[in-house]
């Protein structure tokens, strides 16, 4: 039951941080509010995924790892290919997606920046609430680089729609536009 402190403290906090803002008064038309819904349930689906307790086991490469206190975390980075891999990348796309609906002219280096945050956040977040609650969570250097390459393939490919042609229907979601 205490494992999951972790995941109900951070949804308690989306939300009154969400209500807190007024962005529904903010953003009154439906693609703002959309795009505004569908990244809370994104954010809130990402942290069910990574601080609950352990819901399954993915088949994963054998990994040299190392312990603190008694704490797996791995640091050697793609010891083997694992499905993990995509698995992450595919996690962290809609983030890519979202930080171009919010921000389009968000500098390359920034998208990078955030994605890396965003996966440190999980990652330092799954060892330490290993370290107190044992989620039974690994850290891993693979995850960060992959959710990373993640965010960037998102927001790269909305670069790639918005040059060809999917302007007009991309900057109803877009919460700063043209």
């Amino acid at each position: 039951m205490y494992a999951w402190i972790p995941f109900v403290t951070y949804f308690i906090f989306i939300l009154l941080v969400f209500f807190h803002s007024r962005s529904w008064q903010r953003f009154p038309d439906w693609g703002t509010r959309l795009t505004i819904i569908s990244f809370l349930v994104y954010i809130i689906a990402v942290l069910w995924l990574c601080l609950t307790p352990a819901h399954f086991d993915i088949p994963s490469t054998q990994k040299i790892l190392f312990h603190f206190h008694g704490i797996p975390y791995n640091a050697i980075p793609f010891q083997g290919f694992s499905i993990e891999y995509v698995l992450n990348i595919v996690m962290t796309f809609p983030l890519g997606v979202y930080l171009y609906l919010f921000n389009y002219r968000m500098p390359f280096e920034r998208v990078i920046l955030v994605g890396f945050c965003f996966s440190l956040f999980i990652e330092s977040n799954q060892f330490i609430w290993d370290y107190f609650l044992n989620l039974q969570r690994l850290a891993d250097v693979d995850d960060l680089i992959t959710n990373t390459l993640g965010a960037i393939i998102g927001f790269s490919l909305m670069i790639i729609l918005y040059q060809n042609g999917w302007q007009k229907f991309l900057q109803r979601f877009m919460i700063i536009r043209h």
